[in-house]
């Protein structure tokens, strides 16, 4: 289910991939999409998938940045036409998306330049990022689940993933043919 997006550069190292290109807008600002490695997570063989504006000073990714581009469904577009590219590499894995925006220490780093007026704990940013991805997969779940299979999950809990149903992370595995 390709869209358009932005071109990208692909690094791979053993249990690592790193894709980057350029989001294009008022500024031109450098985004890796790293997928790590991250051990066993429920029995499975998993990576994550993070995602943010690069660094070349620090040769950091800051994966709590808002570039404000004006390209946002190009910039997702490109990171979910990574995903394919990743289960070529790695088939036999999971891959682990959950947002950055979607800890607990989260909240106390935003509110105290909260731009959204949030009060008494609660933080209207939180979650934000997990409900993009969720919002695609519950979009496309008929078309996707053809080719992966999705697990949905919540602190330390893991079930089938339902459309519609909040979840703190999800789990996409590749399906394989069975003859």
């Amino acid at each position: 289910m390709a869209k358009p997006g932005y071109e990208v550069t692909m690094d791979k190292s053993r249990l690592k991939i790193r894709f980057a290109f350029v989001s294009r807008g008022a500024q031109d600002v450098i985004k890796v999409i790293a997928y790590d490695y991250v051990g066993l997570y429920h029995d499975t063989k998993t990576f994550n998938l993070g995602f943010g504006d690069y660094n070349p000073v620090t040769r950091k990714i800051n994966d709590n940045a808002n570039t404000e581009n004006g390209d946002v469904y190009d910039v997702l577009n490109t990171v979910l036409n990574t995903i394919p590219l990743f289960f070529e590499e790695y088939p036999d894995y999971a891959l682990m998306v959950r947002g950055s925006d979607s800890g607990e220490d989260f909240i106390a780093n935003c509110l105290p330049d909260c731009k959204k007026n949030c009060k008494d704990g609660e933080c209207r940013n939180q979650n934000r990022r997990i409900s993009v991805y969720t919002r695609y997969v519950n979009t496309n779940y008929d078309e996707l689940e053809k080719g992966y299979t999705f697990l949905g999950g919540n602190q330390d809990t893991v079930e089938p993933f339902e459309k519609d149903k909040k979840y703190d992370t999800v789990l996409v595995m590749k399906k394989t043919l069975t003859l």
